[in-house]
């Protein structure tokens, strides 16, 4: 390998990184192939929890196996994605750890979820409007605990999904990866279903079917596999960007199409 190929190479590998660490909301994206990614998940996850007679909200839940696998750019975006079909929908950050949804809509965190479960604040101080969307609702992590788990397990969780589902025709909830620490775990048998983001050519089949394990065991409904950062070739619609896939059923895949790391 010459010089130059080893610079390009190495080039490529900060801009992919760059790109893992981009705050993108689909507002700002004008990736044609981003934005209907998107759309797709919203119809597959609307379909896999049809709206029934007696239930008025449907409480969806998204976590990862690890870190660093796009978790939340998902879970915020369809979220918004989600908004645009004229349903109310809250967006919940209960990443109590590292939390991240804040960013997403320039707001500040210091009063949030853990503030409200705590009873330090009031639910109406806790609930902020997303800007531009305007069935959007968000709560985000507030003062980080030093308990995340124990709050999120607590019978002030029940008592906010069962006040909140009288509002919201949808409930999304930003969790930590399943298999760094158990608040996914916490919280996944109290909503509608689970869905799981993996990214492509990063997370491998062992770490994400341990989580399925941890998941299932935790009585979770597991609607499939987000597959983000799939790289879309050039094609009908013009150029490469990154993509989200939405894998339904977990049990159709075999260790044969596992991926390598990158790390």
């Amino acid at each position: 390998m010459n010089k130059n190929s080893k610079n390009n190479k190495n080039s490529k590998k900060v801009s992919n990184k760059e790109s893992e660490n981009k705050v993108v909301r689909i507002s700002e994206s004008k990736d044609f192939a981003f934005v209907e990614s998107f759309k797709a998940l919203r119809t597959n996850i609307m379909f896999s929890l049809p709206l029934k007679d007696g239930v008025s909200c449907r409480k969806i839940l998204f976590t990862s196996a690890g870190p660093g696998e796009g978790k939340s750019t998902a879970t915020v975006n369809f979220a918004a994605t989600l908004s645009e079909t004229e349903t109310k929908v809250l967006l919940i950050d209960a990443d109590l750890r590292k939390p991240t949804v804040h960013k997403y809509f320039n707001m500040e965190s210091r009063v949030g979820l853990s503030n409200l479960l705590s009873g330090m604040n009031k639910r109406e101080e806790c609930i902020q409007k997303a800007s531009n969307y305007k069935n959007l609702s968000v709560i985000t992590s507030g003062i980080l605990p030093p308990n995340p788990s124990e709050l999120l397990s607590s019978s002030a969780m029940d008592k906010l999904f069962e006040d909140f589902e009288k509002e919201y025709d949808y409930i999304i909830i930003d969790t930590p990866p399943v298999n760094v620490v158990t608040d996914a775990l916490a919280i996944a048998s109290k909503v509608d279903g689970v869905a799981v983001v993996a990214a492509f050519n990063r997370s491998v089949i062992p770490e994400v079917t341990k989580a399925i394990d941890a998941l299932k065991f935790a009585k979770a409904n597991i609607l499939g596999i987000v597959m983000n950062r799939m790289v879309s070739k050039k094609g009908g619609y013009g150029r490469k960007s990154y993509n989200y896939s939405y894998k339904y059923k977990y049990k159709s895949y075999s260790s044969k199409e596992s991926t390598d790391s990158d790390n």
